[in-house]
């Protein structure tokens, strides 16, 4: 069974998850169809900027964590890290795609592996 306090978790990550891939997918979609950005330039910048947001989204409210523990901002930007792979990988194996078709496959892989490692990896809880 599952502890109240995982379950938590992934209720508030679900949260943050959800506001921050919707930052995420408008910023892709409007350097991609506004500014004419390719996918791969468009997933990786609204990436970036989206993480940003993440952090402290995780860091007080999934997983509330207040203090700052030795080597947690180096974790994170190891897990961001792996998390802007994929959004940088899968808009290249996708090409012969629409870009959205890569942006929501990013939408659906990454919060999973992202849920993963700030639970065991970034913040330890």
């Amino acid at each position: 069974m599952i502890e109240k306090r995982v379950i938590g978790q992934l209720v508030r990550f679900t949260g943050m998850g959800v506001v921050n891939s919707a930052l995420y997918f408008v910023l892709a979609a409007v350097f991609s169809e506004i500014f004419g950005f390719v996918a791969l330039a468009a997933s990786v910048l609204a990436y970036i900027i989206a993480a940003t947001f993440a952090y402290v989204g995780h860091k007080f409210l999934t997983f509330r964590q207040p203090a700052h523990a030795p080597d947690e901002m180096t974790r994170f930007v190891a897990a961001t890290g792996m998390g802007l792979s994929l959004a940088a990988l899968i808009p290249i194996l996708l090409a012969g795609l629409a870009p959205m078709t890569s942006f929501v496959t990013v939408l659906v892989l990454v919060p999973v592996c992202s849920f993963l490692m700030m639970k065991f990896f970034v913040f330890r809880t």
